[in-house]
């Protein structure tokens, strides 16, 4: 194993490493159920682990602290994009030395968390844990990093972002559907509100021993909790941001943009967490839009509703967060298309109440092999095990879902379906809005 004190030494101790490291983790392979998540508790802080022997190691950091909890709009996207900058390391010593050891390093903003990710071979854990710690503990949130490098990154994600129509169109949902808090925009709009001081208060908010979880695939839990406990003592304690409860309202907006057109549909879904409604997931598979053959219009029922129309595809998720959810559908194609496109959708998801048992079985099964193929990706899901686990302190177990899954009937579906047609509809349209259908051409009410 690469020890600490061997990097400050220089790149030729690096390289002289004499033999490899054991791999003493590799022995245990035979692992009943490797997507099984460990959680415990380190120095207050909740560490997640699960491992399977592999040789490498998916590390991260979630803090609550995304942009529904920021108190002043782009305070969330701000203090994501200062990570690896400028710690106890350099951004540039940090860059050469995870290259060295093989790594690689990143963060993510989403709506709820800001997550810090590391990927490396599995003895160098040790490392990866104390150089996501310094992020946290020791980051110098400099004016003249924020003006040349952060708010120019921002800047540049913001104008993709407008781009490209069907993210923007989703973003606006959110808006429309929730207002504040999930409705806040998850990018930086403005700098008006932004310096290095006021991300540096927010830091100390979001980056508190109770309101971030250590998750890490491809780790022993007693040597996370080891290293989680040695490199984080200097985390502050604290309980994290705090926001009002997720209210679903929906509405309608429109936005002109010459890059495309994109609607987007929306219905209230279920929120995350014990209370975790899985019938809506099987719904968002029951409309579908997705084909399982290349080339193939698909069998589903969104699918089946574009198939006759060119250049033209209608997509469901189901995005499940703390206290709330969503499941929408995206439409993209030519501004002419969408009207009809539009209302061959919302025919679709009318549908929903009167499901076939068939149907129903197909989209369990798409709906099972989506989850365990995502268990399969060790970086995949770290986010919503870290999200869980801050919650409520336990973690989100992939066998219970698949049995969850397993236990969906049609009638819950249907359930589920109607309830959707009796909820207040979101609707946004981005594109050439002389063109773009309103949400009553299409039968929706809002």
């Amino acid at each position: 194993m690469l020890a600490r004190s061997t990097l400050p030494r220089g790149p030729s101790q690096l390289l002289a490493r004499a033999a490899p490291p054991s791999r003493c983790g590799l022995a245990t392979a035979a692992v009943s159920n490797p997507f099984h998540y460990s959680v415990g508790e380190s120095a207050g802080i909740k560490v997640a682990s699960r491992d399977d022997g592999g040789p490498t190691t998916t590390l991260a950091v979630v803090a609550r602290g995304g942009s529904r909890y920021e108190t002043a709009p782009g305070l969330a996207h701000g203090l994501e994009r200062f990570a690896f900058k400028n710690s106890r390391r350099s951004a540039l010593r940090l860059q050469r030395e995870t290259e060295l050891l093989g790594g690689s390093l990143g963060s993510t903003l989403s709506r709820e968390n800001i997550v810090l990710r590391a990927k490396f071979l599995r003895d160098d854990l040790p490392y990866f844990v104390e150089a996501l710690a310094d992020v946290l503990i020791h980051t110098k949130y400099s004016p003249y990093e924020f003006n040349e490098q952060v708010a120019s990154t921002m800047a540049f994600e913001l104008e993709k972002l407008h781009h490209t129509p069907a993210t923007l169109a989703l973003e606006t949902a959110h808006n429309v559907a929730f207002h504040k808090g999930l409705g806040s925009s998850r990018l930086a709009l403005t700098n008006k509100y932004l310096t290095n001081k006021h991300i540096t208060e927010y830091s100390k908010e979001v980056y508190n021993r109770g309101n971030i979880a250590v998750v890490a695939t491809g780790a022993p839990r007693l040597g996370l909790e080891k290293w989680t406990a040695e490199f984080f003592k200097e985390l502050p304690s604290g309980t994290g941001p705090a926001t009002a409860p997720a209210k679903y309202y929906g509405g309608e907006n429109r936005l002109f943009s010459p890059h495309g057109n994109a609607i987007v549909i929306a219905f209230p879904g279920s929120a995350s967490g014990p209370s975790f409604k899985v019938e809506y997931t099987v719904l968002a598979y029951l409309l579908g839009g997705e084909a399982s053959t290349k080339w193939n219009a698909g069998m589903s029922l969104l699918s089946q509703a574009v198939s006759e129309i060119p250049h033209t595809t209608a997509v469901a998720k189901h995005v499940a967060y703390t206290d709330a959810g969503l499941l929408y559908v995206t439409i993209e194609g030519s501004g002419s298309a969408l009207t009809q496109a539009g209302k061959n959708v919302v025919s679709a998801i009318k549908s929903l109440g009167q499901a076939k048992p068939e149907d129903v079985k197909r989209a369990v099964a798409l709906a099972k092999f989506g989850v365990l193929s995502a268990a399969e990706d060790r970086s995949a899901g770290l986010e919503a095990v870290g999200q869980t686990v801050i919650a409520s302190g336990k973690a989100l177990q992939v066998e219970g879902l698949v049995k969850a899954l397993d236990g969906v009937t049609v009638e819950a579906v249907k359930t589920a379906g109607k309830k959707l047609l009796e909820s207040k509809a979101t609707f946004v349209a981005v594109g050439d809005t002389y063109l773009l259908p309103y949400a009553e051409d299409l039968g929706l009410q809002v």
